[in-house]
């Protein structure tokens, strides 16, 4: 039934992570009602970390789907979804429909421009919050489509909706700290982690770009933890391509991306861009292009786009290409 024979490993993070929960659920609290840290410290950290592969889980399941059978997604949807904190068929319309759309430029409603223009550690932790929200405004209008034309995504979105929300809700009636600590807890890990991972993947590159799109995070270890996640560039060129096929496609096409967007170590990345760069008032030697619709962006549709290089080279700051004319009347909203 398996699609790629590499997603036992999926199945085995998700088997591992109802174990977990499962654990925590029935031992977490002792009788007298105190919280067991004893336990809870490693086991809830591990829960934590799984739900973070869990937003991956989900991001890969509706680009390929794990399962022939529509039956079993469905039902490996509505485990996923509790783990991540979202019905998972919400990626299909702000991921799949959009941001593959548009990758970074404007009308992409998980821009990374939003919601602070100059990329720091401010913007960086605020972002997740505020792309969540922003997105969340593509939903009712997709679910509006599919109602219409396509009845069985409708069904499936109804059913995760009411799996998803019906298991919180009870989760709360049995136990309302439990569910607090052990579901609402890891989500909010889940969703935060795998927004911000998306802005560290698309700060300072060039949307117009073929192959300076995206920042790819080449180490190991995260790419074996987190299903190859790290090669961002060949995702967004052959989105439809199984996690497992990355590897050897980002090896293809290595040599065609800037050095400054291959990242061997996530966290010395992290460190140096947002601790020790500013601290030592080093300027980042490049910016995100574009600036979604700000009056930059505006002025590069008609005649400002030298006026712009100039601001851009005062700064200190190398676009890696000219940014393309927008045509405004087109571009979404």
């Amino acid at each position: 039934m398996l699609r790629h024979s590499a997603d036992l490993r999926t199945l085995a993070y998700l088997g591992l992570m109802v174990a977990v929960f499962a654990v925590l659920w029935v031992f977490g609290f002792d009788s007298d009602g105190t919280l067991d840290a004893g336990l809870c410290a490693p086991l809830l950290t591990l829960l934590c970390l799984l739900a973070v592969a869990d937003a991956v889980i989900s991001h890969n399941h509706n680009h390929v789907p794990i399962f022939r059978s529509r039956w079993a997604n469905l039902l490996v949807g509505c485990v996923i979804s509790f783990f991540y904190g979202f019905p998972s068929f919400c990626w299909i319309p702000t991921h799949n429909q959009n941001h593959h759309a548009l990758n970074n430029r404007p009308g992409d409603y998980s821009i990374t421009t939003r919601p602070r223009r100059r990329v720091g550690l401010v913007g960086a932790l605020l972002y997740p919050t505020v792309t969540s929200l922003t997105q969340a405004r593509l939903i009712g209008p997709f679910l509006g489509r599919c109602r219409r034309r396509n009845r069985a995504l409708f069904r499936r979105a109804l059913v995760e909706y009411a799996v998803f929300y019906g298991v919180m809700i009870a989760l709360f009636v049995v136990d309302w700290r439990k569910a607090l600590l052990f579901a609402v807890l890891p989500q909010q890990v889940s969703m935060f982690f795998i927004q911000h991972f998306n802005y560290l993947q698309h700060i300072e590159t060039d949307s117009y770009s073929e192959f300076a799109h995206s920042r790819n995070f080449t180490g190991w270890f995260l790419n074996l933890c987190l299903f190859n996640n790290g090669y961002h560039t060949v995702h967004h060129r052959k989105p439809g391509l199984h996690w497992s096929l990355t590897p050897r496609a980002h090896a293809e096409v290595a040599d065609k991306i800037p050095r400054r967007l291959l990242v061997g170590n996530l966290a010395t990345f992290w460190l140096r861009r947002f601790v020790t760069d500013p601290l030592l008032g080093r300027a980042p030697r490049h910016m995100t292009l574009p600036a979604a619709l700000s009056p930059d962006t505006l002025r590069v549709t008609g005649h400002g786009t030298a006026k712009l290089e100039r601001a851009y080279r005062l700064r200190g700051l190398a676009p890696a290409s000219r940014p393309a004319k927008v045509d405004l009347a087109k571009s979404p909203t």
